[in-house]
């Protein structure tokens, strides 16, 4: 477990709960990434004694998550990442009634989520290695790398950075879960944000940060279609210059840590400025067919007369619809 000079107990507990004041429109955040409906995972399962450096970056609309790792010595640990893309912006369109009273549809986003934990009990030593024949046999080459890991995870729609890394350490014990997800907001629904980043670390002799931080997200241009250029709300206030929160733990020496950082956001559903009848403020054979179906489909038959024709096909005893639509005592139906 190496010298233990510091010990922060269950450590930090973050739990933040923000409100978006907008509602998400059809613009993914991640740089140059497109959303493509996919599903990755991945398992590792290692042990052995050398060279490792192992590198893993995944990407969603959204969200990305990076694992980098290097050292010689005694390796022994496992991880799993998982990945998904559940929709794309252009898979999930709803339609709703604005403020103004306008019919509108939109686009409000891809859904995401990216998943990984690792174990890991490693420590360092120089490692000897004959490459090949000839003159590499006989000049093995040497190894004598430090331990490095490193984890990092975005949210970039809710302008979130978690990270956590270890450097120059004889040794690193421990575990770490890292849980993203991507959920964008329905006609009704409000949709979600969320990122965690949970670590248990023991190092010997070694560099540990940890770090946090929240931004002001981006935001389309007013009047600008969800395909615009994304612009920021206020330029002043927007980036890493002015952070909502800014947290930065560092630990040099033998420390055992333990830390857990969460933040939930919220993404507003849209505010409705509807009649009880859509017909009253503009009819609805003047909606497109898609439209119509979509949002009315509960109270279409209303007007067009199939709310009837359900109606007599299950009327008990059968009603005979030659008569008049309110018969004489003779067909009236008396249990």
């Amino acid at each position: 477990m190496g010298h233990l000079t510091t010990r922060l107990g269950m450590g930090l507990i973050l739990f933040l709960m923000v409100t978006s004041a907008c509602f998400a429109t059809g613009w993914d955040m991640n740089p140059n990434q497109i959303a493509i409906k996919h599903k990755n995972d991945v398992t590792s399962d290692v042990t052995g004694q050398g060279y490792v450096m192992e590198y893993a970056k995944v990407n969603t609309n959204n969200l990305s998550m990076l694992e980098y790792a290097h050292g010689s010595g005694t390796m022994d640990y496992a991880d799993i990442l998982y990945d998904e893309q559940k929709t794309t912006h252009t898979s999930n369109t709803i339609y709703y009634i604005n403020t103004k009273g306008d019919f509108v549809s939109t686009y409000v986003g891809a859904n995401s989520a990216i998943t990984y934990t690792k174990q890991y009990d490693n420590v360092q030593s120089p490692t000897n290695f004959a490459y090949g024949t000839g003159w590499y046999a006989s000049h093995p080459v040497a190894y004598n790398s430090l331990l490095k890991d490193k984890n990092e995870a975005r949210s970039y729609q809710e302008a979130v950075v978690m990270q956590r890394q270890v450097e120059y350490a004889r040794a690193v014990k421990g575990d770490i879960a890292v849980d993203m997800n991507c959920t964008s907001p329905t006609a009704t629904v409000a949709g979600k944000g969320s990122v965690s980043m949970k670590t248990d670390d023991d190092i010997t002799q070694g560099t540990l940060h940890i770090s946090e931080m929240v931004t002001r997200t981006l935001r389309t241009a007013s009047g600008q279609t969800s395909s615009a250029k994304v612009t920021p709300r206020s330029r002043e206030l927007q980036g890493w210059h002015n952070p909502i929160i800014e947290i930065e733990s560092n630990y040099v020496g033998d420390f055992q840590v333990q830390k857990t950082m969460k933040i939930d956001m919220s993404k507003s559903a849209p505010t409705w400025g509807e009649d009880w009848l859509p017909c009253c403020s503009g009819g609805f054979f003047d909606l497109p067919s898609r439209f119509f179906d979509k949002q009315y489909g509960s109270q279409k038959g209303i007007f067009d007369c199939t709310c009837r024709n359900t109606s007599i096909s299950t009327f008990q005893p059968k009603w005979n619809t030659t008569l008049a639509q309110f018969p004489t005592e003779k067909y009236q139906y008396k249990p």
